[in-house]
């Protein structure tokens, strides 16, 4: 029973790691509970997925059922950059980049460990950088 409990554990501590996308069901909820495990939930502007607003919510559920968010990062947004652009949790799926050149770093989320205080790479563009499953978010420029 024990060993089940951790692996449920480290499931949900890796799942929780990076942006997640708000389900059918969830954008449907008609009440949600009051116990507060913030997020930043992230709304798209509608001509372009980098294009975004977001605000914390008291939990995944308020944050899904406001109509026009997307996905949610775990945690409040105002422990994210205040210019960050959120990786969209699906956008690994596309079948390609671009190749312009217009350099952005982008920022690992928890299930990455690395040796130095922030966790980041610098990558070609957006795309590049958001269709590695790892980046949570990307700003614009290199990597300082």
């Amino acid at each position: 029973m024990n060993k089940l409990a951790i692996a449920l554990t480290i499931v949900i501590g890796v799942c929780a790691a990076s942006n997640i996308k708000c389900t059918e069901k969830q954008k449907q909820a008609i009440a949600c509970t009051y116990e507060y495990e913030p997020v930043c939930g992230v709304k798209l502007h509608e001509n372009s997925k980098y294009i975004q607003t977001y605000s914390t919510y008291g939990n995944k559920c308020q944050a899904c059922s406001e109509e026009g968010v997307e996905f949610y990062a775990v945690g409040e947004c105002k422990n994210y950059p205040e210019n960050a652009i959120f990786c969209h949790p699906e956008v690994y799926l596309q079948p390609g980049c671009t190749r312009e050149l217009n350099p952005v770093c982008g920022y690992f989320d928890e299930s990455i460990k690395c040796s130095n205080s922030v966790c980041s790479s610098n990558y070609n563009n957006r795309c590049n950088a958001c269709i590695n499953q790892e980046v949570q978010y990307v700003l614009q420029g290199f990597c300082q």
